[in-house]
């Protein structure tokens, strides 16, 4: 049977920089270096789309959205949902009305739907990081794997563009949630895995109650890389990865756990599949180091 990783070799070819590898995750703590969200003011976006529209009307549509967005964090998606509608059906490109209930459609599985609130924003406000963040989750839960890597593309140059502030700031976002037998897997994509941390992806396990039970990440290792590539100059173009496992307990890491090194990156899929393998099954560490008490604190 292949490996889920697809036929890349698994060998110790770097042996003595693995501890290097290991510590590249730059992530002690049990915080994950992630800003997915970065949430625009509360403000009455309706009003960009109200431009004949009296102060008082906007001021009522403002006032319905709180409204909505009260009962949305009350734990009444429903309730909130039928603002929303109510909102959309006398301003269609209420943005962040369809925002939300793009939102809410998601969380309660209405997958057409969201994507139909998501797309329509995203068509008034390509720039919108939240929206294009969704849609990728939606996508991406939808099997679409060309329209995932064309907004991961769009996310990207937005980031660099410097047009939102905050986002630069932005390691990775969430591209897919997914059950995990009793629990809940955040896979995260990171912008640019050359840069620190050198993450490509992390899957973050989650309790029904919300606790970080444990986290599994592919690194890219530049000294790795660097080493492999002088040792022979058939590997000029060879890229070294490594998977790093760490323990969480008490909302901290305790150990972290270097598993193995591969020598491409896989697509999403391949590591997809090979993460639930090994956090099903965690393979025999080949580096393990603990993490003394209180460390990056």
């Amino acid at each position: 049977m292949p490996h889920p990783i697809g036929p890349i070799c698994l060998i110790g070819l770097i042996g003595p920089i693995l501890p290097a590898a290991a510590q590249t995750t730059n992530t002690p703590t049990a915080d994950a270096p992630h800003i997915h969200e970065v949430q625009q003011p509360l403000q009455p976006a309706e009003a960009a789309a109200a431009k004949n529209i009296s102060d008082a009307k906007i001021a009522e549509y403002q006032k319905r959205f709180e409204e909505g967005y009260a009962l949305q964090q009350a734990g009444k998606p429903d309730e909130a949902l039928k603002i929303y509608d109510g909102i959309l059906a006398e301003q269609p490109d209420a943005k962040r009305s369809l925002l939300e209930a793009g939102r809410i459609s998601f969380q309660t599985g209405n997958l057409p739907k969201a994507e139909a609130y998501l797309e329509k924003l995203h068509e008034i406000v390509p720039d919108f990081p939240e929206a294009i963040e969704l849609l990728i989750q939606i996508n991406q839960q939808l099997g679409r794997d060309v329209r995932v890597e064309l907004l991961v593309r769009d996310f990207t140059d937005l980031r660099a563009s410097g047009k939102i502030s905050g986002l630069k700031d932005s390691l990775c976002f969430v591209r897919e949630r997914l059950p995990f037998h009793d629990e809940n897997i955040v896979v995260s994509q990171f912008f640019d895995y050359t840069a620190d941390p050198n993450t490509v992806w992390m899957g973050e396990v989650y309790d029904s109650t919300g606790k970080l039970k444990q986290r599994l990440l592919l690194n890219y290792d530049n000294d790795a890389t660097r080493a492999l590539r002088a040792k022979d100059e058939k590997f000029a173009h060879t890229q070294v990865f490594t998977w790093i496992g760490h323990d969480i307990k008490d909302g901290q890491v305790t150990t972290i756990n270097a598993y193995l090194q591969i020598f491409a990156l896989p697509d999403y899929n391949k590591f997809r599949s090979a993460m639930l393998v090994i956090l099903a099954n965690p393979p025999k560490p080949i580096y393990s180091a603990p993490v003394p008490t209180g460390a990056g604190q």
